[in-house]
Protein backbone atom coordinates (compact mmCIF):
# COMPACT_ATOMS: atom_id res chain seq x y z
CA UNK A 1 0.00 0.00 0.00
CA UNK A 2 2.50 2.33 0.91
CA UNK A 3 4.55 1.44 -2.06
CA UNK A 4 1.52 2.63 -4.76
CA UNK A 5 1.82 5.90 -2.79
CA UNK A 6 5.21 6.31 -3.23
CA UNK A 7 5.16 5.22 -7.17
CA UNK A 8 2.20 7.86 -7.24
CA UNK A 9 4.29 10.96 -6.28
CA UNK A 10 7.15 9.94 -7.94
CA UNK A 11 4.79 9.75 -11.09
CA UNK A 12 3.03 12.86 -10.22
CA UNK A 13 6.90 14.81 -9.97
CA UNK A 14 7.96 13.08 -12.94
CA UNK A 15 4.86 14.61 -14.78
CA UNK A 16 5.25 18.13 -13.52
CA UNK A 17 9.38 18.29 -14.24
CA UNK A 18 8.50 17.05 -18.40
CA UNK A 19 5.52 19.47 -18.60
CA UNK A 20 7.78 22.22 -16.98
CA UNK A 21 10.88 21.21 -19.12
CA UNK A 22 8.28 21.19 -22.35
CA UNK A 23 6.96 24.92 -21.26
CA UNK A 24 10.41 25.91 -21.12
CA UNK A 25 11.90 24.79 -24.13
CA UNK A 26 9.10 26.75 -26.10
CA UNK A 27 9.77 29.76 -24.57
CA UNK A 28 13.53 29.15 -25.26
CA UNK A 29 12.60 28.92 -28.83
CA UNK A 30 10.56 31.82 -28.91
CA UNK A 31 13.33 33.97 -27.60
CA UNK A 32 15.71 32.94 -30.30
CA UNK A 33 13.38 33.74 -33.07
CA UNK A 34 12.33 37.30 -31.64
CA UNK A 35 15.78 37.93 -31.12
CA UNK A 36 16.77 36.54 -35.05
CA UNK A 37 14.20 38.73 -35.93
CA UNK A 38 14.62 42.12 -34.45
CA UNK A 39 18.65 41.67 -35.83
CA UNK A 40 17.22 40.95 -39.33
CA UNK A 41 15.27 44.04 -38.93
CA UNK A 42 18.43 46.15 -37.79
CA UNK A 43 20.44 44.98 -40.91
CA UNK A 44 17.70 44.44 -43.33
CA UNK A 45 18.21 48.13 -44.47
CA UNK A 46 21.89 47.69 -45.02
CA UNK A 47 21.73 44.67 -47.23
CA UNK A 48 19.21 46.37 -49.57
CA UNK A 49 22.01 49.31 -50.14
CA UNK A 50 24.67 47.15 -51.26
Amino acid sequence: MKRKSILKRLLLLTMLGVTQFSIAQGNGVGGINEATRMVTSYFDPATKLI
